[in-house]
């Protein structure tokens, strides 16, 4: 017969041995709080639904859905907002994924200030002894050099 006591002690030590780190490590990560919702919203994990809620938070493994004419708007941790349309499911994961990278593509595009700088090349060429002329139209200057001495272009 197998001593509960032993069998107690070895699991505390067991559960000491692997630290607070592994107790964590169970413990599911927060990654976002789900900000609105229109419709009917679930959010499941191991094929168990539940409705979702306005100031849910979410959790890594969990997934997302929504029904016909339903959405949920989400705010991950680091201020990633991810909207989620009808009809739709995805991994909490992925879907913070998918927000960094249309906040990333957001900031690439996106200018720095308001400013706006144009710049415009004007090409010159020229040889020794040649002549000028320029034209002028609105905002548009052509400038025309030519060197009659010099042989035609073929």
């Amino acid at each position: 017969m197998v001593n509960r006591a032993a069998v107690v002690v070895a699991v505390v030590l067991a559960m000491v041995a692997a630290g607070p780190a592994a107790a964590r490590a169970a413990e599911p990560v927060r990654v976002g709080t789900v900000v609105a919702v229109t419709g009917m919203v679930q959010v499941g994990r191991d094929g168990a639904w539940q409705p979702v809620q306005a100031q849910q938070s979410l959790f890594e493994g969990q997934t997302l859905r929504t029904g016909e004419a339903a959405s949920a708007e989400v705010l991950f941790d680091g201020e990633t907002p991810a909207r989620l349309g009808e009809k739709a499911e995805i991994a909490v994961e992925d879907l913070l994924l998918m927000a960094q990278l249309e906040k990333v593509k957001a900031r690439i595009a996106a200018p720095k200030d308001d400013l706006k700088a144009e710049i415009q090349v004007t090409p010159l060429t020229g040889v020794r002894g040649t002549e000028k002329t320029e034209e002028k139209a609105g905002d548009l200057k052509r400038e025309h050099y030519w060197n009659e001495n010099a042989p035609a272009a073929k």
